[in-house]
Parts: C-alpha cells; sequence; structure tokens
C-alpha cells in the first residue's frame, strides 16, 4: 500500500478576488514512483519540485524535471507526472484561476510554450511559494494577507524574468557587435567596453547562455563565416583569413584545423569530409 506523506494540504475554495481565486494546494513528500493522472485540471495547476526529482508528461512530450523547477499544468490539458524510482521528489503545488492569472503566469515566465520556470533567485521563489503554503491555515480568514502571499510568489518570478531578459539583451547586442565587426580585429574587451559592462559579466552571460566564452562564440564565427567563404567562392586562403578577423593566413590555418580537424585547402576541395561542430 503506498503511503503519501503530506504535510500540508488544503482544498476548500478560497474565492480571494475575480483577478485571482485559489482553489486548493499543499506540499507533498512523493513514494518513489508515484504517479498521478492521466487527468484533466479544471483550473491552473503549479507545482514546485523542492527536492528530488520526476517526470511530466503534456502533449505527447515528456519533460524530467529536477529541484528548484516549477512546472505548469493549464485548464483542459490532459497530463501526467511521476516521481523518480531512486530519488523521489518533493513538491508544493498551488491550484489558481481568475481572469488576470493567463496575463500573470506569461508575465512570470510561463506560457503555452514555456511549461518550465526555472528557479534562479537563490531561494526566493521557493521561499515565497513555502510560505503561501505553511501559513494558509494561519491566515486563511484574512484573504487580503493570503492575496499578498500569493502574488509575492508570482512578484518574485517577475524579478526574475526581468533580470533574465536585460541579460538576453546584452547577449544580442554582443552578437550583433559581432556580426558586424567580425572581420576587424576586436576582442572580448572591446565588445565588453561596446555594451557598457565589465568583462566578467559578459563571459558568464555567455556561459548561461550558449555554455561557451565569448571569446570562443566569436572564434567559431569567424571559422563558420570562412567555412562558408572556401566553399562559395575563389578567394585565396590569406584573404579569406584577413577578411574573417585574424591576424595572419597562418594563425586561421591552424584554428581551422584545430576545430574542423582539416586544413581549410583540404575542406576547400572535399568539404564533405570535414569534421563540424
Amino acid at each position: 500500500m503506498e503511503i503519501r506523506k503530506i504535510y500540508s494540504e488544503f482544498n476548500t475554495p478560497v474565492y480571494l478576488s475575480k483577478a485571482l481565486n485559489l482553489y486548493y494546494g499543499g506540499w507533498e513528500i512523493c513514494c518513489p514512483m508515484h504517479t498521478f493522472g492521466p487527468a484533466i485540471r479544471q483550473h491552473y495547476l503549479v507545482h514546485y519540485v523542492t527536492r528530488g526529482k520526476g517526470r511530466f508528461w503534456m502533449n505527447d512530450t515528456c519533460y524530467v524535471i529536477e529541484k528548484d523547477t516549477m512546472f505548469l499544468i493549464r485548464p483542459g490539458i490532459t497530463c501526467v507526472y511521476q516521481a523518480d524510482k531512486d530519488d523521489p521528489w518533493e513538491y508544493c503545488w498551488i491550484c489558481i484561476d481568475g481572469y488576470d492569472v493567463e496575463n500573470m503566469l506569461n508575465n512570470s515566465g510561463f506560457d503555452k510554450v514555456n511549461l518550465l520556470f526555472f528557479d534562479k533567485s537563490n531561494g526566493e521563489v521557493r521561499d515565497a511559494m513555502l510560505n503561501f503554503i505553511f501559513y494558509f491555515s494561519k491566515y486563511k480568514n484574512n484573504e487580503y494577507m493570503l492575496l499578498s502571499r500569493l502574488y509575492n510568489i508570482f512578484g518574485h518570478m517577475k524579478i526574475q524574468m526581468k533580470k533574465q531578459q536585460a541579460k538576453s539583451i546584452h547577449v544580442e547586442r554582443a552578437i550583433d557587435y559581432i556580426y558586424e565587426n567580425y572581420s576587424k580585429n576586436i576582442s572580448v574587451t572591446d565588445i565588453a567596453e561596446y555594451l557598457g559592462i565589465d568583462r566578467t559579466y559578459l563571459y558568464r552571460l555567455f556561459k548561461e547562455e550558449y555554455n561557451m566564452s565569448p571569446q570562443k562564440y566569436l572564434l567559431n564565427f569567424r571559422l563558420k563565416t570562412a567555412m562558408n567563404k572556401l566553399e562559395g567562392g575563389n578567394m585565396s586562403i590569406a584573404d579569406i583569413a584577413y577578411n574573417c578577423g585574424f591576424n595572419d593566413a597562418s594563425a586561421f590555418c591552424h584554428q581551422f584545423k584545430k576545430v574542423y580537424k582539416d586544413t581549410p585547402l583540404n575542406y576547400r576541395r572535399y568539404p564533405q569530409l570535414a569534421i563540424r561542430e
């Protein structure tokens, strides 16, 4: 017989406002392979995984979900979720609805495509979620206190989204700068100065977005551009090297062979044999 340890649960509808209604919620430590569904929800259901991992199936897609990740179940959609066999998850959840919920979710990082939210707020989103769950019984007769704590969850999510959007803008501007200036003798320092940010911060942004340094991104961009020129014209190797921002042909050939395991000249002759990244 399966034993479910539910530390906190409430299921009496609490109508906080027409914009945002709370129906139920709770916090549970799941047993290995504990499964819910297939089921269709009538309202929006948001889970936050505080420990362990599991799987979430929706629209024939399986999502592997780990600690500090939220997943959204939309009304009218059939879904299944299951705790991991070896490291079953613990999660808390809230079921909400209202005319402002769709807009609130979109502004907080969820939309019809993104059903997952990866908490990178150093625990602020998690703590806001748990705070609401644990204090529900204390404030169940004070709808204004409940409403403030419920909005606090999505407020912290929106703060993270704003930070991520600012980071994405920096990365996009950096890529635009590379595209416009790759043929010149530009460096990572030049890119950082153009953006008005620290070089170390720029490195961190590229590692988060592309799992590579901006220097590596710049090099790859130059090499891929050079590869296209090798395939599509009669420009000399030296001219291609200078045109793509390399100081000399030997440096270009060295980097090209290091990445593609072939020389530029041999690639021009036999492009189908090259190892592409």
